[in-house]
């Protein structure tokens, strides 16, 4: 299942909050609407009922003008804004009544209340109806929404440093002990940030501390080997000179193998080279020092790869020691393609899957060596992004290195 990150939670919370507060905002315009209109009916009802009365039993329009400033109706005295409004109001409701007619309009989002009542017409506008509850709403959602706005920036700017968190640990899982986290953010944010830092200089002593350490009893015991190896030289049996030779040698293809192995696990960038296959192959025969009678090489195709020189020809005198330790009759074959490698040696089916025997120490005989082999071939293979596969067939173990990415 694929991890959300906490920026989409924070951002899809907030975005609720904000889909929350406009639908609030709109269904209390739209309660406030309807209310008003409940409101503006009862009013109509009441005026309906007293304000044909009163006409006819006062002609005195000041009068009549100065009681309905008192209930907040105004009485439109100019004939141009009469006509205006009489042409494009739309007509609400009507009553008619034995002493006249009135009728409720609106125009402009403002109720009117035009009466005819024995020859007097009347436009009287109600004050009352205005809607300002609209803007004092709109400006409370607006601030409201702003306040919101300003919290998530905030909200987002505070975790921002999680992001350079990520990158600098992804850096250090691949290798890059020296990370930067000097960052200037919440007090527990720095604390993380400081942990980490004061966790990747641990580790980086520590590190630093094997390497060293590694490096120095490598340096000691090639010293002998090579003192040992000449001195092998000079020996006249033939046979204690050949034996003790490939009992050097084998010590130092054993220490090179070391060496690669402190580099896979390190996890030190490979130093890129565009290489032959051949040359490489070529390479894993001698420091193997395999007797070349028994590997058949057949060269289809012989393209360039970009690899790590002396870790590529590690890993293929690793599958060619591999092949050669387990084949139940020789010679084997290796067949060089066109972005492939295959070791095929005769014998039983491996008992397991390929993944177990990729594993460190994995021994399936006793005199099998360290069990580093096809776990360093394996390593050394995803350090350059290439794929190691397995399969049987016809009696034969086939295992191939596939160089696309």
């Amino acid at each position: 299942m694929r991890k959300i990150s906490i920026f989409f939670w924070i951002t899809f919370i907030f975005l609720l909050a904000f889909i929350g507060l406009g639908a609030s905002y709109f269904l209390s315009l739209k309660y406030l609407k309807a209310s008003s209109n409940i409101r503006i009916e009862k009013r109509f009802n009441f005026i309906s009922q007293t304000l044909v009365w009163q006409l006819n039993k006062t002609r005195d329009i000041q009068k009549l003008s100065k009681d309905l400033e008192k209930i907040d109706m105004v009485l439109m005295t100019y004939p141009k804004e009469i006509i205006k409004v009489l042409k494009g109001a739309k007509m609400l409701k009507r009553r008619v009544m034995p002493l006249g007619e009135i009728i409720l309009l609106k125009y402009d989002n403002d109720y009117y209340i035009f009466v005819k009542s024995l020859g007097n017409t009347l436009l009287i506008k109600d004050i009352s109806s205005a809607e300002d509850y609209k803007i004092l709403y709109t400006a409370i959602f607006a601030v409201m929404m702003i306040l919101l706005l300003v919290v998530y920036i905030l909200v987002i700017l505070k975790l921002r440093p999680l992001k350079k968190i990520t990158k600098e640990i992804e850096r250090f899982s691949q290798g890059h002990l020296d990370i930067d986290l000097d960052i200037k953010s919440s007090k527990e944010i720095n604390e993380v940030a400081r942990a980490l830092t004061e966790a990747a200089k641990s580790l980086k002593s520590i590190q630093d501390s094997r390497r060293l350490l590694l490096r120095n009893i490598m340096h000691e015991l090639k010293t002998p080997i090579t003192k040992g190896r000449i001195t092998a030289e000079m020996i006249d049996n033939p046979k204690q000179k050949e034996r003790l030779i490939v009992i050097f040698e084998k010590l130092n293809s054993l220490i090179n193998e070391f060496a690669a192995l402190e580099a896979v696990n390190s996890k030190i960038k490979p130093n890129f080279e565009k290489l032959k296959i051949m040359d490489i192959l070529d390479e894993a025969i001698n420091i193997g020092m395999f007797d070349k009678k028994d590997i058949s090489i057949t060269v289809k195709s012989n393209p360039y790869i970009k690899a790590d020189y002396k870790l590529m020809t590690i890993a293929f005198k690793n599958l060619l020691d591999n092949a050669l330790k387990y084949s139940s009759s020789l010679p084997i074959e290796v067949i060089v393609e066109d972005g492939s490698v295959t070791f095929i040696n005769s014998g039983p089916k491996l008992d397991k899957e390929l993944e177990y025997y990729t594993q460190a120490f994995t021994k399936e005989h006793p005199k099998s060596g360290f069990g580093l082999g096809l776990y360093l071939v394996l390593n050394i293979l995803k350090l350059h992004g290439f794929k190691l596969n397995y399969r049987y067939s016809e009696g034969k173990n086939r295992f191939t290195v596939h160089f696309s990415k």
